[in-house]
């Protein structure tokens, strides 16, 4: 391609100012130094957690130590019990086996019961343990050995809950007609409460004595009194009141759930990796959980007077069960990342650990240790009054867009007695696996350590607390890590022209705001020849105009619009080129053009057939001899200034009948229409000898019936794909 270029100077018109391109690039170019940084709790909890914990100001801590008690080999643990011997129930599916951790640590399976589910335990005064079953919902008590006795048969699928009252009273909520019976330590039941929802999911006691339930579909917070009288203490906007439990001064924690809560319907995790680059976060900030709704959970926090805040809401997580510790902590036990939740009474929410399996599904507080049983699979932990050490954090897979140089890693640090190390590896796959560099590391001061791992596109941060880290609480731990920021420097990528269009003629953008010498509706100011018009032209709404200037109708004018991208967010500039069809040099329109549209005076040109070139660099962002650019070459277009002409021969008249011959020639469009009219009359479409309006010369035949005797005036026009409009007008003698 012959690249000769020569500016056409004063000799173009154009009719749009250029305005500057909507939106102020961010200094983020491929000459820039980027940073990614590690500050929220949010792109914190992106990543993999082995004994560290992410605090509401988006701090990595030690977590609390996890230890593994028990394997039931089971796939779920659905309920968990602990007696006044301090031995640990756990009931299980899908076999139906009740297994037992006594006070010693030792665990077994205690019982196999006929269903598959164990959804409810409860124990008696007397550490009886009655067992709820389902799909085929039956309550087994426990007397004096493993050997399951029939206790009671409420004739529903589904038993979800227990409760026991001080006199040994077994209460149990069923489904799929949500009641609640109220059965005697003979076995024997009757109807304490039945609701109008199908699965009452959940039952505890307030500190009044008064039954609390949670419901499904409507997701309702119930208080029933002694007597079976029902209140409502709150109505959830989700469908179901999962876990309930109550503090020492008698608040009550709610967990509301949008969908089924088994953990055998858990949602699956959300890809923790994104699809394209991501600097994370350049803010620090702490946030107060709770205040946007949830659209998959809600915890709430609802006091003597039945005053409700959310403390916690999520639109993919899902809560189990709940325990508030003795400092007022409140603890969730969630799904489908198997996390436990710490949210103190001023709504700030920790990240306190994350366990191996998918779902944490109960929370049994033993003294100063807890309990966790999980689901997927069904294994109970030790969740100590200690931290974990060591603490091993991986962070989610920085994509840095393209092939990068890294700079430095910094972080700030609460343990400079016990520094943390920090390690990095790189690679050039999304996914992590074998290709991936080896760990480099670790990095010793936090001011600035320069990054060893190799060129890629994609980075890995690993974190370690070391072994000797002091001792914490459970949820106040000493030792800290925030604000691990990256540095890197992205490999330079051309821009590209993604699309180039050539928009129909009249169409011209200009910025805004709009003057009233900007333009004229298409048709004329009154709109006269408006349909005789192309449909293109007559349509200014699409494509639409471009960001900054609105699009109007201006008779002879060409636009043209294009859109680029640059991996490198790099600030981009335009040249336009145009050459005429047959010659060789293209001549340059414009340079350094920063908006993505430019309008023609199409008089400015000789009527031909024309190519528009536009070329995009990214030199405004990267230094001398480091630029690069591309190109893209237009459809080709027509600029014709001159109209139709058109020959009007003699009218040949037979008596009250004429006929007309016209013969058009087109200027460098092709014709798109001609119409006729009678003394001042309606415009008449009329077609040519070969039936239809599309070359550059057409004859055109018009017959005219029954004329009133007079002088008739006879007139033509003919309007070329363009919008140009030529009329011509003839004198007809009737007698």
């Amino acid at each position: 391609m012959n690249q000769k270029t020569r500016s056409l100077g004063s000799v173009l018109r154009l009719l749009v100012p250029f305005a500057l391109a909507a939106g102020a690039a961010t200094l983020t170019q491929a000459s820039q130094t980027r940073w990614w940084s590690l500050s929220t709790q949010d792109e914190l909890a992106k990543g993999e957690l082995k004994g560290v914990s992410v605090t509401s100001d988006g701090k990595l801590v030690p977590a609390p130590a996890l230890d593994e008690v028990f394997d039931t080999g089971e796939a779920f643990i659905y309920s968990a019990l602990l007696d006044r011997r301090r031995n640990l129930y756990l009931g299980s599916g899908n076999n139906g086996k009740i297994f037992r951790i006594a006070a010693d640590g030792q665990g077994s399976e205690y019982a196999k019961l006929a269903d598959a589910g164990i959804f409810a335990l409860a124990t008696d005064s007397l550490d009886r343990l009655h067992a709820a079953t389902s799909p085929d919902g039956k309550v087994f008590r426990f007397d004096s050995s493993a050997a399951p006795q029939a206790f009671f048969d409420p004739g529903q699928k589904y038993i979800w809950s227990l409760a026991m009252d001080g006199s040994n009273n077994l209460y149990v909520g069923t489904g799929p007609r949500g009641r609640i019976y109220k059965v005697d330590t003979q076995g024997m039941g009757e109807v304490f409460y039945d609701s109008s929802e199908a699965h009452i999911m959940t039952l505890q006691w307030d500190l009044d004595g008064n039954l609390l339930a949670g419901t499904s579909p409507k997701g309702l917070l119930l208080r029933i009194t002694p007597a079976g009288r029902p209140s409502v203490v709150h109505d959830s906007p989700l469908a179901e009141i999962k876990a309930i439990t109550i503090d020492r001064y008698g608040n009550i924690f709610a967990a509301a759930l949008a969908s089924a809560s088994s953990p055998e319907t858990a949602p699956a995790p959300p890809d923790g990796n994104p699809s394209s680059k991501d600097e994370g976060s350049s803010e620090a900030r702490v946030e107060v959980a709770g205040v946007k709704p949830g659209k998959g959970l809600e915890i709430y926090r609802i006091d003597r007077q039945n005053m409700v805040e959310k403390l916690y809401s999520s639109d993919s997580e899902t809560a189990y069960s709940l325990l508030v510790r003795n400092d007022g902590n409140l603890l969730a036990a969630t799904g489908p990342k198997g996390r436990i939740l710490s949210i103190s009474p001023d709504r700030l929410v920790t990240l306190l650990l994350e366990t191996p399996e998918e779902q944490v599904t109960d929370l049994v507080a033993n003294g100063d240790k807890i309990y966790a049983a999980t689901s997927n699979l069904g294994k109970v932990f030790d969740v100590h009054n200690k931290p974990s050490s060591p603490g091993h954090y991986e962070s989610r897979v920085l994509d840095a867009g393209v092939t990068s140089r890294w700079g430095l890693i910094r972080w700030q640090s609460g343990s400079a007695d016990s520094p943390v190390r920090l390690y990095t590896r790189s690679g050039n796959t999304g996914e992590l696996d074998e290709t991936w560099g080896d760990w480099k590391g670790p990095y010793q001061d936090h001011r600035g350590s320069p990054i060893e791992s190799e060129t890629a596109r994609y980075l890995q941060i690993k974190l370690e607390f070391p072994a000797q880290g002091r001792s914490s609480s459970i949820t106040s731990p000493g030792q800290f890590v925030e604000q691990v920021a990256v540095s890197y420097l992205q490999s330079n990528v051309a821009p590209q022209i993604t699309s180039l269009t050539v928009h129909a003629p009249g169409k011209a953008f200009v910025p805004l705001p709009i003057t009233s010498s900007g333009g004229v509706p298409p048709g004329g100011p009154d709109g006269a020849h408006a349909r005789s018009l192309p449909l293109e032209m007559r349509n200014l709404n699409g494509p639409q105009p471009r960001p900054g200037s609105r699009a109007v109708f201006i008779p002879g004018s060409r636009s043209f619009s294009w859109q680029a991208r640059d991996a490198n967010d790099d600030d981009l500039t335009y040249s336009l080129l145009i050459r005429k069809q047959g010659e060789d040099t293209w001549n340059t329109l414009r340079e350094n053009l920063t908006q993505d549209y430019l309008t023609l005076d199409g008089a400015a040109f000789a009527d031909g057939t024309y190519t528009v070139k536009v070329t995009v660099s990214d030199r405004l962002s990267n230094p001398p001899g480091q630029a690069l650019q591309s190109e893209l070459v237009s459809k080709a277009f027509t600029i014709s200034n001159l109209g139709p002409r058109l020959e009007i021969s003699t009218p040949q008249a037979t008596g009250r009948d004429a006929s007309i011959q016209v013969t058009v020639q087109a200027g460098a469009a092709m014709l798109h229409q001609a119409e006729y009219q009678l003394d001042g009359g309606g415009w008449v479409i009329v077609l040519p000898e070969d039936g239809i309006t599309d070359g550059h010369m057409e004859i055109y035949a018009v017959q005219l019936r029954k004329l009133p005797p007079g002088d008739r005036v006879f007139s033509m026009r003919v309007i070329d794909r363009v919008g140009n409009i030529t009329t011509r007008r003839a004198v007809l003698r009737v007698r």
